[in-house]
């Protein structure tokens, strides 16, 4: 069995109103993802820890 394994994305990271990663680059960053899942054919995906930064994205 072929996992993926993500954690602690943290989508909508920012600090004091400043996004850290630009919502273009997060887009990218997922579209990597969803071509290695692709590739790789994993059976099942994990991801730990927080998908987004705050509990309302």
């Amino acid at each position: 069995m072929k996992f993926m394994h993500l954690s602690d994305l943290h989508l909508g990271k920012s600090l004091n109103g400043f996004s850290l990663l630009k919502e273009k680059d997060q887009e990218h960053i997922l579209q990597q993802i969803l071509h290695i899942a692709d590739e790789q054919k994993p059976d099942c995906v994990v991801i730990a820890g927080d998908v987004y930064d705050r509990a309302l994205p």
